[in-house]
């Protein structure tokens, strides 16, 4: 049985099944359906618990035996079960199809996977699991889902956000939900309860915003300057080396030049994307730029790449950040064409 992470108290409440697989990136979802697991299970008489940690060439022999020998006591058992492995292995998933197919008695068993692709959510195992189970995706709340979010927790802690205390709580905490529940859980503590201030929200809540370099790709195609600006400096004080960043942007205006190119040619939107390999999220920013930049904007561009390039590796002259930042302003001036 599929449940979304907000449905799974509910179904808990009903019933425990003999499986709970809860995979995907957003590690605060799964450590919370987890925790939710393991409390009904409390209540419902599960004392111990065992905990195996699944690395490469694990013996799964382990918690077979360890399975056998606590059915000699008759004692309620959680095994929980982490995979750390990028991809479950064949052994794995023999192991997953056979506890759901014969669960041992008196066990619950949690599975907690890393992001499973296609092939692995259709495979036999999965689907044994699901059926004997429950199954809980976990994928990363992304920009567009976290205001829905921090909306729902600040309702469950007793504010009353305003869009703009919302949006701030956003911005600081963007791409790291994990501080985000912390620093809401921190204004409880320092902010009265009910409708909340934009004040008490930047006297509380620390910047903990993390984000990734296909945050500032986007950012910089649609020409958005604060946001780029912000994305930049996060990146730069996460570590983050700049010849990577200069990659990704000459990517960008690259694709934009076969796109142009696909355009001139009497090539359908669509297919110009796939022709310059845009694929995904990227689509829309991809498609919003090269409906917004004048084509002759692209030879500035792509020597301003060019330039950066060679700043980032030390084969040029010039600071590459202050490159990085000037690229944006040469986008938004192409956007305001």
């Amino acid at each position: 049985m599929q449940v979304s992470a907000d449905q799974l108290t509910a179904r808990l409440s009903e019933s425990l099944k003999p499986v709970y697989l809860i995979y995907g990136e957003e590690i605060l979802t799964k450590i919370e359906a987890a925790d939710a697991v393991r409390a009904a299970a409390g209540k419902a008489g599960y004392s111990e618990r065992e905990h195996f940690i699944v690395e490469a060439h694990f013996d799964w022999s382990l918690i077979t035996q360890s399975s056998e020998n606590l059915s000699l006591f008759a004692t309620l058992r959680i095994v929980e079960i982490s995979v750390n492995t990028a991809k479950p292995s064949a052994d794995a998933g023999a192991f997953f199809a056979n506890i759901a197919n014969n669960p041992p008695p008196d066990t619950l068993f949690i599975l907690n996977l890393p992001k499973l692709d296609r092939t692995a959510t259709d495979s036999a195992w999965f689907m044994a699991c699901d059926r004997a189970g429950v199954t809980v995706a976990a994928p990363l709340v992304d920009r567009d889902q976290l205001p829905r979010w921090v909306k729902s927790r600040l309702t469950l802690a007793g504010f009353d956000g305003s869009r703009e205390v919302i949006e701030l709580i956003c911005e600081r905490c963007e791409g790291n939900l994990l501080a985000a529940k912390q620093e809401i859980e921190k204004l409880t503590l320092l902010a009265p309860a009910g409708k909340l201030s934009v004040e008490a929200v930047f006297d509380a809540v620390t910047d903990v915003a993390r984000y990734d370099v296909s945050e500032l790709s986007e950012a910089f195609l649609r020409g958005d300057l604060a946001r780029y600006s912000r994305v930049l400096t996060g990146l730069q004080a996460e570590g983050e080396q700049a010849p990577r960043l200069s990659w990704q942007l000459a990517e960008d205006v690259h694709a934009l030049g076969t796109i142009f190119m696909s355009r001139r040619e009497g090539v359908s939107m669509t297919q110009a994307l796939r022709n310059a390999r845009v694929w995904g999220k990227r689509q829309k920013a991809m498609e919003l730029a090269a409906t917004q930049i004048n084509p002759r904007q692209v030879a500035p561009l792509l020597k301003s790449c060019a330039t950066l390039d060679a700043q980032s590796k030390g084969q040029a002259a010039g600071d590459a950040w202050l490159t990085l930042a000037g690229l944006a302003a040469l986008a938004h001036g192409a956007l305001a064409m």
